[in-house]
């Protein structure tokens, strides 16, 4: 059981993330990180991991996005979580391992997660990519980044080229079972994307003959 020390730690920690997040796009925002959060804690109690751990890191593991050139988000956001939990009182070990977590919750470095805790952290943040949330969150990057709906450099690409390949490296067999039927409902909203662009197809066809 966490004490109220502990909740009064990770509560201080929620108001720094919040500044941070507050300069980030809103696919990437608070709200996001939040919901890792809740996605962390769920998979740690299946999976008998360290919920502190996987907290911290959620709550941090994109607070560094846009912010150095040079480096990954997640290396960015591990470095400022290590500076932000030292002055927050957190023990060394801990902003080890939440350190370790964050650099390995993408891959864009080639960071591997070892720990289980990285691992969930890892599958956490997945998993917060699909379903009827993750659509919300690819509609708001589209927004941002000004891609279309579908053809080149679109929605559609970025799904079929990321998300759709996100179940192949999933660690814990419970992110797999929150994973599946949630991107189904992905794929059925494409299936029926299509199916809707096709009949207005036909229905333009049929106009003008």
């Amino acid at each position: 059981m966490e004490t109220m020390a502990t909740q009064d730690h990770l509560q201080r920690v929620v108001q720094i993330a919040r500044g941070f997040y507050a300069r980030k796009d809103r696919a990437h925002d608070l709200e996001h990180a939040l919901r890792v959060r809740e996605w962390g804690k769920k998979l740690a109690e299946e999976e008998g991991a360290d919920v502190i751990i996987i907290e911290l890191a959620a709550l941090l593991h994109d607070i560094g996005r846009s912010r150095a050139v040079e480096k990954t988000h997640a290396e960015s956001s591990a470095g400022l979580a290590v500076n932000i939990l030292h002055k927050t009182g957190y023990a060394e070990d801990i902003i080890l391992r939440v350190k370790e977590a964050i650099i390995s919750h993408s891959r864009e470095a080639g960071h591997e997660p070892n720990t289980l805790e990285a691992k969930i952290l890892y599958d956490a943040d997945k998993l917060d990519f699909v379903g009827a949330i993750g659509l919300g969150r690819l509609f708001t990057m589209a927004g941002v980044q000004g891609w279309p709906l579908i053809g080149e450099n679109s929605c559609e690409t970025f799904y079929q080229e990321k998300i759709c390949s996100y179940h192949n490296y999933l660690f814990t067999k419970s992110a797999l079972a929150y994973f599946e039927p949630r991107f189904l409902y992905m794929e059925q909203f494409w299936q029926e994307l299509h199916a809707e662009r096709l009949k207005l197809s036909l229905f333009g066809q049929a106009s003008s003959v």
